[in-house]
């Protein structure tokens, strides 16, 4: 706990902490505000029409002059008009890569050849060398893409989909390097996942797909990737938006580039007189883009359930994010060290334990998939629900 008796406190009258969404934002606010220069910025709640955060701390009272900090942070790194049109030429020349690959296995799964040999020796003939085509343009993508992106983890692809191979390697590459960008990445790889643990599939775990974070919850449906997203939310930041997410009522006039971390964008025919898709996804860009921030509080860890990600749990089955609300200024140190409290993952809460601690109340929301089978379909957070 610290203390600011005499420094400016700024409530965030925008965000709402009973949100998902505005929970991460608000922390999103305090790691960004950090890295801006509010070395000694501080997060805390107050209880009003919802719980509101307010930030203590800071060097200034002037909310523009706030704003334009956090926009400057939230930026990043130039990118050169030169370096994004090589990013788009070379994703271009994989993603046709890719397809190739994927109409050539539909064809020869077509011609439905019943000798083993027969089938292997059309793979080898017609596929493979699609494949290694596929790979060298991956390659030449991911150079080109580690040119074009405002920060160093979003070199990692368009998803969170790299081998266990190729996240080691990043995360060598940057830990080797002892700038803040690359601290910064190292943090943020932690969060997306783990080495250690892989999703299912042939050949040998380095190989495969790294288990991504259950706050990924765009995979590619509709277009969508997870760090694709935050590259372009990134090319969306101005001061005049971030004022409007920290002290005015969201208006979700932003369309598309979401996160789909707020439950209100849960969209299903059933409950609609227009289809979703007529509509497209309205939400609010810095919200997103703040939230993503937040996620520097949140690493991942292999655990003997597999990968475990900090505030994370399974109910029922179920898969249950748990974030706790205090009252008292709170450094980024001491909000990550609130989070992975052990209190908050616990069937019955313990009110008394949770309150020495100075967590005034816990909310939880459910990352929920519809349709609940088939290859397409959407995730999303419940709406939240309060457990003390």
């Amino acid at each position: 706990m610290t203390s600011h008796a005499n420094s400016p406190s700024m409530p965030l009258d925008g965000i709402d902490g009973t949100n998902p969404l505005g929970f991460l934002a608000a922390l999103g606010t305090l790691v960004v505000a950090r890295q801006a220069g509010e070395s000694t910025a501080c997060l805390r709640w107050q209880q009003g029409r919802t719980w509101i955060p307010v930030l203590d701390g800071l060097t200034t009272e002037d909310k523009d002059e706030l704003c334009q900090r956090l926009a400057i942070a939230l930026k990043g790194k130039d990118v050169s008009p030169d370096a994004e049109t090589k990013r788009k030429a070379a994703q271009d020349a994989y993603e046709q890569a890719r397809t190739a690959v994927k109409k050539e296995k539909e064809k020869i799964k077509k011609e439905k050849l019943r000798k083993k040999e027969d089938r292997d020796k059309a793979y080898q003939e017609r596929v493979l060398p699609l494949d290694n085509d596929a790979t060298i343009r991956r390659n030449e993508w991911l150079a080109a893409l580690k040119e074009a992106v405002p920060r160093l983890e979003l070199a990692l692809g368009a998803r969170i989909d790299c081998t266990a191979r190729e996240y080691r390697e990043h995360v060598e590459e940057f830990i080797q390097s002892h700038d803040r960008a690359s601290r910064e990445a190292v943090q943020y790889l932690a969060a997306f996942g783990s080495d250690a643990c892989t999703e299912d599939g042939k050949g040998a775990p380095e190989e495969r797909a790294i288990e991504a974070t259950p706050f990924c919850f765009i995979r590619g449906s509709g277009n969508q990737n997870f760090l694709d997203t935050v590259r372009q939310l990134q090319g969306k930041v101005t001061s005049d938006g971030v004022r409007q997410t920290l002290f005015e009522p969201w208006n979700y006039r932003d369309k598309g580039l979401s996160m789909r971390w707020d439950p209100i964008e849960d969209k299903r025919y059933a409950l609609m007189d227009t289809k979703p898709a007529d509509d497209g996804t309205r939400t609010v860009w810095m919200a997103n883009l703040l939230a993503y921030r937040a996620l520097a509080l949140f690493p991942c860890a292999p655990t003997h359930q597999g990968l475990g990600t900090t505030a994370w749990a399974k109910v029922d089955g179920e898969e249950e994010f748990r974030w706790p609300l205090w009252e008292f200024a709170a450094a980024p140190e001491l909000v990550g060290t609130m989070l992975q409290l052990r209190e908050l993952g616990q069937d019955q809460l313990d009110r008394a334990a949770l309150s020495r601690r100075g967590i005034a109340a816990v909310f939880r929301a459910r990352r929920i998939r519809f349709p609940p089978r088939g290859a397409s379909y959407k995730l999303n957070f419940s709406p939240a629900r309060q457990l003390l």
